[in-house]
């Protein structure tokens, strides 16, 4: 859930940087990147400031695409998980039959 949600957040953030340009507040400087510490969207010149120094920074573009990808690869699991778990089901109900 918490991977779907930081998805939903970087897709909103990433469409509002690819289109219209969504500006940092404190800067008016478009958000280009996103800090992985705090979860948001930031500016080049929020990534110099003290606040955001020494956190792990990353393009926008790029943390969506890791973000897909981890999700992606959580949901397969979940897939393959319920299918095992199917199985088990169907077993254990023909031998109660």
């Amino acid at each position: 859930r918490n991977l779907a949600e930081i998805a939903k957040k970087l897709s909103s953030r990433a469409g509002y940087v690819a289109g219209a340009g969504n500006l940092c507040p404190k800067h008016q400087e478009p958000l280009k990147l996103f800090c992985q510490e705090d979860q948001t969207a930031i500016c080049v010149v929020c990534d110099r400031s003290h606040a955001h120094r020494a956190h792990n920074v990353s393009p926008i573009e790029e943390a969506t695409q890791e973000c897909k990808e981890q999700i992606q690869s959580k949901l397969k699991s979940l897939k393959d998980e319920r299918e095992r778990l199917q199985g088990l089901k169907l077993t254990g109900e023909k031998r109660s039959q």
